[in-house]
């Protein structure tokens, strides 16, 4: 096994419109054309998707003031834009502002100015003046949420990713509120939105499903490994040699059966050294919180150690793991099985997996590899579940002498995100589960899962150096366990990836207990 192995391992109604008044919606701005509709019955989604596909124009709404999911019927006949809208909503007050060819649908709501926020010492947070953009990202097909979409403002290092429900909040500085937001995530085409169509309020983005010509994928026939060795050729090209410093934010967490069981949360800034460079990289802390569950405390004995080092390693550019060593030791098979599209861009999809009679614990995965510079754009990989038991010494540090914990998963994954012609890290996780069983005991089985995922929220390539010693923050230890001081609001003008809603609830309930506890 190589050395990555060890470190990355350580670380988841029915309503029918036929109304006898006419229907307006109130709008800002909205196209002067009328579209021929036919006779249909079906939710407003579908409806409104039926009007984009006629008119040409993308809706962007928050579903939860628009009822999505609800039944309209629409008698066939030529409509304006505005009636068409109102009558797929079945709401006369709906609004709508123009841009481009988006067109965000909203109600007027009057809300509290957003209170003032301090300014960090450090100037790592953004500046005072900002502004706030939330929605969703999900598929315009079947309405599911998109997770972990890149969301970033377009030619800036400022950006996040979506959580598993597909949202989003971006905390954006007021001087770029005349730029554009950029979705993109493998298989979908981009999108690319003004930003003044989000100030106002929340909604949900569409992506498109993007399919690749057959005759292309024919025509593209290669060489996996040739592949693989020409964009670690490329490397001069697509990555930075020279240090810079990243913003990260970095989460960890262990979930029980009976629920969630300790959340811990940091804002770090990262000096990255260059991808050829034998030095470390550096974390130092800005932020940090721990939240931890203590009805479970007592009932699992468990904690992530180097969650934060096993992130650093994810940047397989950096630190070369053993599949994308090509000699005449490999021990692994590739096969080229696809063509994807990934930030706008045609990647070959290259499998990975050991070969056959190779005993262990090693990786299969696949990677995306941009047909055109030969740039890495994702990595997906687990430990071969045919060997996962085996790698228990690779992924338990240490456990009690009472019970026996069986790793049952092991997935990570890595995406790179292009900036001024250069790819950065921009978002890893890896997700490990496992089967804890007391010993000596028939029954009391039960799972685990730990978790652990860094998002880069800004890069600056200016003047980067090392930081001294006494600020370097450990990468290797239990984050847990580091001293901290609770703060209810905590993350201030940082931008973070939100929490998923199931987690999100058990943050409240137990943040709650901590203020009373603070208050008493």
């Amino acid at each position: 096994m190589k050395p990555l192995n060890h470190k990355i391992c350580l670380f988841p109604v029915v309503c029918l419109l036929f109304a006898c008044f006419p229907l307006q919606a109130q709008s800002d701005d909205i196209p002067d054309r009328t579209i021929q509709l036919p006779n249909r019955k079906g939710t407003t989604y579908e409806m409104l998707n039926l009007i984009s596909d006629l008119s040409g124009y993308l809706f962007m709404y928050d579903s939860n003031i628009i009822n999505s999911n609800r039944t309209v019927r629409i008698p066939a006949g030529k409509y304006s834009m505005k009636d068409a809208i109102v009558r797929a909503t079945g709401d006369n007050e709906i609004r709508t502002k123009l841009f481009g060819n988006h067109i965000l649908l909203y109600k007027k709501i009057e809300t509290a100015p957003p209170s003032d926020t301090t300014v960090d010492s450090f100037q790592l947070a953004l500046t005072p003046k900002y502004f706030t953009l939330e929605g969703a990202v999900k598929e315009r097909e079947s309405g599911e949420p998109v997770a972990y979409c890149t969301v970033g403002i377009v030619e800036t290092g400022i950006g996040t990713v979506t959580n598993q429900n597909g949202q989003f909040r971006l905390k954006v500085p007021d001087s770029l509120r005349n730029t554009y937001i950029h979705f993109s995530h493998i298989c979908y085409q981009a999108q690319f939105v003004p930003v003044n169509l989000l100030v106002e309020s929340k909604a949900d983005v569409y992506l498109d499903t993007r399919y690749i010509p057959l005759e292309a994928v024919i025509i593209r026939l290669v060489n996996p490994q040739k592949l693989i060795k020409d964009m670690l050729v490329a490397r001069a090209n697509n990555y930075s040699n020279e240090p810079f410093y990243l913003t990260t934010f970095y989460r960890e967490g262990i979930d029980h059966k009976r629920g969630f069981a300790n959340l811990t949360e940091a804002v770090f800034r990262v000096y990255k050294t260059g991808y050829s460079s034998r030095q470390t990289d550096q974390v130092k802390m800005v932020k940090m919180r721990t939240i931890s569950n203590q009805q479970l405390s007592d009932t699992v004995a468990m904690k992530m150690k180097a969650g934060v080092d096993a992130c650093l390693m994810l940047d397989i550019i950096k630190n070369t793991p053993d599949f994308l060593i090509l000699n005449d030791e490999n021990m692994y098979h590739y096969t080229k099985i696809a063509m994807a599209v990934t930030n706008e861009r045609l990647a070959h999809v290259i499998a990975f997996e050991q070969k056959p009679g190779i005993i262990g614990p090693l990786y299969k995965g696949e990677l995306y590899i941009d047909e055109e510079n030969f740039a890495l754009l994702n990595a997906r990989f687990q430990i071969h579940p045919e060997y996962i038991k085996q790698a228990q010494s690779m992924l338990v540090v240490k456990q009690s002498k009472t019970v026996e914990i069986i790793p049952q998963e092991a997935r990570y994954s890595v995406t790179y995100q292009r900036w001024n012609g250069k790819y950065y890290v921009n978002h890893a996780r890896g997700d490990l589960l496992f089967k804890v069983k007391k010993k000596k005991f028939l029954a009391g089985v039960s799972s685990i899962h730990t978790w652990f995922e860094m998002v880069t929220c800004n890069i600056d390539t200016l003047n980067a150096k090392r930081f001294p010693i006494r600020e370097s923050q450990p990468t290797r230890n239990i984050l847990s366990e580091t001293n901290y001081v609770y703060d209810a609001s905590f993350w201030g003008n940082f931008n973070i990836i939100l929490p998923e809603e199931k987690l999100s609830e058990a943050i409240s309930r137990i943040t709650s207990k901590i203020e009373e506890s603070i208050e008493k």
